[in-house]
């Protein structure tokens, strides 16, 4: 790959992350809205089983002024008050499970994203040092350019041959 490929990296690097960023934003909607669904199914339960807690003890005190008719009311409305808050629970386990997938998703896309900036700096770090290199090169010596280009082109393939090669060493890849 020449040094004028570079360029071409760069920009398609650009795009790659900017596609990643707009993913993310969706990522993070999503996100919010499971949040905010799991928030609401918490409440439901919460308020299933509180109600129920109230005809409990309004089926106690129908005991204690010996009413077993209306103790059996109370009841059967707690039963089914506690029967809507356990039919509630598989939808808000499943909705945890798809938030915390999203979570894990979103953590994923940002530590892609940040490697994608660490790569555009580095390639934009060592296309400034090639432009600076060849700028030097031809005030110095202009009939050597061909050659020199071809160098610096080397080099710079070279030294991302390294970088690549240590980060595979590292486990970074």
């Amino acid at each position: 790959m020449g040094l004028f490929d570079k360029e071409n990296d760069k920009d398609e690097l650009k795009l790659q992350l900017a596609s990643l960023l707009v993913k993310l934003a969706d990522v993070r909607e999503q996100i919010g809205e499971l949040t905010k669904r799991l928030g609401e199914i918490d409440a439901d339960i919460a308020g299933y089983k509180a109600k129920g807690e109230e005809y409990a003890a309004y089926a106690k005190k129908a005991l204690a002024a010996g009413s077993e008719e209306d103790a059996r009311v109370f009841l059967n409305e707690k039963y089914k008050l506690d029967k809507k808050a356990e039919e509630l629970t598989p939808q808000r386990d499943k909705v945890f499970e798809t938030r915390k997938n999203a979570v894990d998703i979103h953590d994923k896309m940002v530590e892609e994203i940040n490697e994608a900036k660490n790569r555009l700096a580095m390639l934009e770090a060592r296309n400034a040092t090639a432009d600076m290199q060849i700028a030097a090169s031809k005030t110095v010596n202009s009939f050597d350019f061909e050659k020199d280009l071809s160098s610096l082109e080397t080099q710079a393939d070279m030294k991302a041959a390294m970088a690549d090669a240590q980060k595979y060493v590292n486990g970074e890849e």
